[in-house]
């Protein structure tokens, strides 16, 4: 049995390992407030106090998963696994490359594009932080169902397993937690970047407009898509409280 059990420990580190790929995916999609522009920033505020709170979630996860390992590991007297980096490193990212999309004329244009960048941010770059959450909630998802998945093969075997299995269980319901709100995360950054392009396009009709027919007529069009822009924002801002809250 002592030989099930530590391979039983084994798998459990296989899964807890992954989670450096949860943690590396997690600091990139944070790493940049100015992504959002100086006219959206604002927004971000109360995300990024429930990724704070998800960080600690996740890492406190992980630690069970260590010490349920550890206590394996010194019950029947096998040396308990050491840190290994380089096994940390070779665990695939979950990272979402950025993929540009086509540029208005105006924008290929730098000190103008460098302007609407401050302005009103990157959506390109919004858009695979959403992408990227997305992974990281997949990844939670699949490491929870392993997890269960050991447990049901394995552990009936054992004698005396019922503490290991009340705690297993434990942890596999809090990853499943986590990758629901690692999935509300992705859908709340695909709205937060879609404010961000409706911004950059809005500034950009602006310029554009003004330049080029700096009239009454112009300047109505544009109160009117800022109206339309305004009505955008509120139904944003209530979905984004609703899910936060949610």
């Amino acid at each position: 049995m002592t030989g099930q059990i530590v391979r039983h420990a084994a798998q459990v580190e296989a899964v807890r390992v992954r989670f450096a790929a949860v943690h590396e995916a997690s600091a990139v999609v944070v790493g940049d407030e100015t992504l959002y522009g100086r006219l959206c920033r604002w927004i971000i505020g109360t995300v990024l106090e429930k990724h704070a709170r998800q960080d600690e979630l996740v890492s406190y996860v992980e630690e069970n998963l260590r010490l349920i390992v550890a206590g394996l590991h010194d019950l029947y007297g096998v040396r308990r696994p050491q840190p290994d980096p380089v096994r940390e490193a070779a665990v695939p990212s979950l990272v979402a490359p950025v993929e540009d999309s086509a540029r208005a004329a105006m924008e290929r244009i730098g000190p103008l594009r460098e302007v609407l960048d401050d302005l009103t941010g990157l959506p390109d770059v919004i858009a695979a932080h959403a992408t990227t959450w997305y992974n990281i909630a997949a990844e939670q998802r699949a490491m929870a169902e392993e997890l269960e998945a050991f447990l049901e093969h394995d552990v009936p075997a054992w004698t005396g397993a019922e503490e290991h299995v009340r705690l297993m269980g434990h942890n596999v319901e809090a990853i499943r937690g986590l990758a629901s709100v690692s999935a509300a995360f992705g859908e709340i950054t695909e709205s937060v970047g879609v404010l961000v392009a409706q911004t950059r396009r809005l500034v950009r009709e602006l310029v554009v407009g003004l330049a080029v027919a700096p009239s009454e007529a112009t300047l109505w069009r544009l109160a009117c898509r800022i109206a339309v822009y305004g009505v955008a924002l509120e139904a944003t801002l209530t979905h984004l409280e609703n899910r936060l809250d949610g």
